[in-house]
């Protein structure tokens, strides 16, 4: 993984308009949704692991390391507390051709109220099915907001068992997220990671090929593009902890998923080499080093070019910038997922990124100096099978005109 610092602003586009008529209901254990993965016993490899039951898609999975098929035990964190009334186990394309048996079986499902340590209940036990997706329904909800899972059999094969994707849908209790500011070091495996936050901008670098990364966070998901010398770029989300202590993530290059990224805070007192640049100046940099900037941070009503309050903090940003260079030029460029009609996100891209151009014109920037485009899902900057990466793909850039 390389990378060097460049800028496209990704502003945050919400589902199109397709989509939300028949929007299904937020499954709370992916990683877009802000689920973190504290613990699990074994792992086969980092291409078959624990963290990839929260991926939201059954081509990654997870597999037990050779000769430990059962027990295993996952220990996942919720983004709040939660009344839960489903669970899933997703077996589709556990590898049954070559391992007859290797789908997990028996399980216990326990949750907690009180820490990932202690308090947890039995909720549920069951048996998942070979090969295939099962729904598992809760005669009364259960409130937890961590969760203890453990495996207990397989359906045959003695070496590995393996589960291609966990689910859990239910009612949010505290309506407010439980994570505080991402400010720290963190021992990541890319070396040393530091992040800064000011607002909900997040700035930072880590200690592998002068790596840097700018991007948005709501105090728990953080959304970010990365850049090393190389120059490569690419994006990224990563999920907080509430307490602070771990990261979970996956990392994008050109569109497609290039793996995980996940650390633990430093409590230690050690640095990284790398200097994290001042959060005012990036914008700027970016545009002058590569003509592009990505930014996290612009938010829309939902199938909607309308923004939302909480984007101004981003917008005022991109004014600085453009008020601070008087020759400079601007297209503002909105992008989608893949979800919805090619035409409906086309569409909604341009809607946006016009939005974004009247709000500068409005704050006083020459109109001259900016234009709009939209290019709905023809650009992706991750994987669109992924909740994490639609939620990449949803932005805008914006880039000087050549």
């Amino acid at each position: 993984m390389k990378r060097f610092f460049f800028l496209i602003i990704i502003l945050l586009v919400t589902p199109n308009a397709s989509n939300v008529l028949a929007e299904p209901q937020k499954d709370i254990l992916d990683i877009a949704s802000g689920a973190v993965l504290l613990s699990s016993s074994s792992q086969y490899s980092q291409t078959w692991a624990s963290l990839l039951l929260l991926d939201g898609t059954t081509s990654t999975g997870w597999c037990s390391a050779e000769g430990k098929a059962f027990p295993n035990t996952f220990i996942i964190e919720l983004s709040q507390q939660y009344k839960l009334n489903e669970f899933v186990i997703d077996n589709t394309n556990t590898q049954e051709g070559g391992n007859p048996g290797i789908s997990a079986r028996k399980f216990i499902l326990y949750g907690s109220i009180a820490s990932y340590q202690d308090g947890y209940k039995k909720i549920f036990e069951g048996e998942a099915e070979k090969g295939k997706r099962k729904v598992f329904s809760f005669k009364t909800p259960t409130q937890a907001q961590w969760l203890k899972f453990t495996v207990q059999s397989n359906w045959g094969d003695a070496k590995y068992t393996e589960i291609m994707e966990l689910e859990a849908y239910g009612d949010n209790v505290n309506k407010t997220d439980t994570a505080k500011k991402v400010d720290g070091v963190y021992h990541t495996n890319y070396n040393l990671f530091q992040l800064k936050q000011q607002g909900n901008k997040v700035q930072g670098c880590y200690d592998h090929d002068n790596g840097k990364l700018s991007g948005t966070t709501n105090g728990r998901v953080i959304r970010f593009q990365w850049a090393e010398d190389g120059p490569q770029v690419g994006t990224a989300i990563m999920v907080l902890n509430s307490d602070r202590s771990f990261l979970n993530g996956l990392w994008y290059e050109n569109g497609s998923y290039r793996g995980l990224w996940y650390g633990n805070l430093v409590t230690d007192g050690r640095k990284p080499r790398c200097k994290v640049q001042n959060i005012d100046d990036t914008l700027g940099e970016s545009l002058d080093n590569t003509g592009r900037a990505i930014l996290y941070g612009i938010y829309f009503e939902i199938d909607s070019a309308t923004l939302k309050p909480e984007s101004t903090e981003t917008l005022h940003q991109v004014f600085k910038t453009i008020k601070t260079k008087p020759s400079l030029k601007l297209t503002i460029e909105g992008h989608t997922d893949a979800q919805g009609s090619d035409q409906h996100n086309q569409t909604l891209s341009q809607e946006r990124a016009q939005s974004v151009l009247d709000w500068l014109i409005k704050n006083g920037i020459d109109p001259a100096r900016l234009s709009a485009k939209g290019y709905g899902e023809s650009r992706p900057v991750a994987d669109n099978s992924r909740p994490d990466g639609r939620a990449l793909n949803r932005r805008v850039e914006v880039s000087v005109p050549k």
